[in-house]
C-alpha cells in the first residue's frame, strides 16, 4: 500500500511539474537534395541528352554522390498536465551511388572497352510508414514516448561489390556483384499507398536543460524497428557471370535459344526471391541542439544543432544559426554541414503570440541562386495554445 501511495505521489508531482500549457501543433515538412548536381546543370540537361550534356553531367559529379527526399505530415496534441499524443506519417528516400555507375547508365559500356567498372558502394534506403506515439513529460526536464508503427513500403538495397568488366573488342562483358535487398510489393504504391505490410514500435527520450545563458536539449527519437509480413520479398545475391560472345558456324541452325542459354543464369540469379518476413531497424535519429543569448545589436541568439541518423548519414549534419526576434517576429540564418546535403545556407522565420505560433524553414535558402541550388525544401508549422495552467 505504501509503495502505490508513493507512487501516486510521484505522478502527482510529475503533473504539477510538467507542461504549463495544452496545445495542438501541425507541422509538415517536404525536401529534395542532391550534392552534385545543381538547378542550372539540371535546366541544361532537361529532356534528351546529347553526349556533350552527358559529360557536363558526369563532370559535376563526385566519386561518391548522394539523393535524399523526405516527407514528414505530424498532428500533436500536448495536454497542460504533461501528457500528449501525436499522429505521423513519413515517407523517405535516401541513395548513395559511385561516379562510374551514372557514367555506365548514360553512356553504356561501348566508352569503356578493356576497362574494368567499380560500380560499388551503391545503398537506397527508402520507406513509408505511419505512427501513433504516446508522449509523458514526467518531469521538467525529461519526456518520454512510446511509438505504435503500421509500416506501409519499404525497399533496402545495399550493394557491397559490383564489377563490371568490357572486353577489348567488346565482344565480351563479365560482371562480379554482391547484393542484398529487401522490398514489399511495389503494386502497393500504385494500388493502396496505406496498405499495412508491417507492424512495430519505437521509443523516444527527449532531455532539456539550462546551460550558461542559453539552454540544450539532447534526444533520441525512433529507437525501434518494423517486422514486414511474410510477403516481402528478400533477395541474396553473391555471383559473377560472363558472355563471351556466340560463335555461329551455321547459320540455317542459329535461333534465339543460343543467346538465351548465355542469359539464363543471370536471369535466374536476378528472379531468385525469398519470401519471408524481415525485420529492419528504423534509422534512429540522435540530436543535440543548444541556444545561447548573445549581447550584440543584431543577433539575439546563437544555435548550434547536430543530427546524426543511424544507418543513414555517414556524418553527422551541423548547423549554426543567428537569431533575431523583432516584437512577434523571429528570424534565423544559418549555414549547415554534413548529412546528405551539399552545404549551404538555411533560413527560418516564425510569428509568435500569446495563442499562434507560425513558422516556416528551408535547409535550402541557396535556392535563389541557380548555380548554388542542389535541392528544394520547405517546412511549416502551426501552434495553437488552448489554456495554460495559471
Amino acid at each position: 500500500m505504501r509503495i502505490v501511495l508513493f507512487i501516486i505521489s510521484i505522478l502527482h508531482l510529475s503533473f504539477l511539474l510538467s507542461a504549463q500549457e495544452s496545445s495542438l501543433n501541425i507541422s509538415s515538412n517536404i525536401g529534395l537534395f542532391n550534392n552534385s548536381i545543381n538547378e542550372q546543370l539540371l535546366s541544361e540537361s532537361y529532356g534528351f541528352l546529347d553526349n556533350t550534356e552527358k559529360n557536363n553531367i558526369i563532370d559535376g559529379l563526385k566519386p561518391f554522390n548522394y539523393i535524399q527526399f523526405e516527407l514528414d505530415n505530424e498532428l500533436k496534441y500536448k495536454n497542460r498536465k504533461g501528457w500528449g499524443l501525436l499522429f505521423g506519417n513519413h515517407a523517405a528516400l535516401y541513395s548513395s551511388y559511385s561516379k562510374p555507375l551514372a557514367e555506365l547508365i548514360l553512356f553504356g559500356n561501348a566508352p569503356f572497352k578493356g576497362e574494368q567498372l567499380k560500380l560499388s558502394p551503391f545503398q537506397l534506403n527508402a520507406y513509408h510508414y505511419s505512427k501513433l506515439e504516446v508522449f509523458y513529460q514526467w518531469h521538467p526536464k525529461f519526456t518520454t514516448s512510446i511509438s505504435f508503427i503500421g509500416g506501409h513500403q519499404m525497399a533496402i538495397f545495399d550493394v557491397k561489390n559490383a564489377v563490371f568488366t568490357t572486353g577489348e573488342s567488346g565482344s565480351s562483358v563479365a560482371y562480379e556483384i554482391d547484393f542484398e535487398g529487401h522490398h514489399t510489393d511495389t503494386t502497393d504504391l500504385r494500388n493502396n499507398l496505406f496498405k499495412l505490410n508491417g507492424k512495430g514500435a519505437a521509443l523516444g527520450f527527449t532531455y532539456t536543460d539550462s546551460i550558461g545563458n542559453g539552454s540544450y536539449i539532447v534526444s533520441i527519437q525512433d529507437l525501434g524497428f518494423i517486422k514486414w509480413d511474410e510477403t516481402t520479398n528478400n533477395r541474396y545475391v553473391n555471383s559473377s557471370w560472363s558472355f563471351e560472345g556466340i560463335n555461329v558456324d551455321d547459320f540455317i541452325a542459329f535461333n534465339d535459344s543460343l543467346l538465351t542459354s548465355d542469359f539464363d543464369s543471370l536471369q535466374n540469379v536476378i528472379k531468385e526471391v525469398k519470401k519471408e518476413s524481415f525485420t529492419w531497424r528504423l534509422p534512429t535519429t540522435l540530436a543535440f541542439s543548444t541556444i545561447q543569448k548573445t549581447d550584440l545589436t543584431y543577433v539575439d541568439g546563437i544555435r548550434f544543432s547536430v543530427i546524426h541518423k543511424s544507418g543513414i548519414y555517414e556524418l553527422p549534419r551541423v548547423s549554426l544559426d543567428m537569431i533575431k526576434s523583432f516584437k512577434k517576429h523571429e528570424f534565423s540564418l544559418g549555414y549547415h554541414i554534413g548529412g546528405f546535403e551539399r552545404p549551404g545556407f538555411q533560413f527560418g522565420y516564425g510569428f509568435i503570440s500569446k495563442k499562434m505560433t507560425y513558422s516556416l524553414f528551408t535547409k535550402q535558402a541557396n535556392s535563389i541562386i541557380p548555380s548554388q541550388n542542389y535541392g528544394l525544401h520547405l517546412s511549416f508549422g502551426i501552434k495553437r495554445v488552448f489554456s495554460t495552467s495559471k
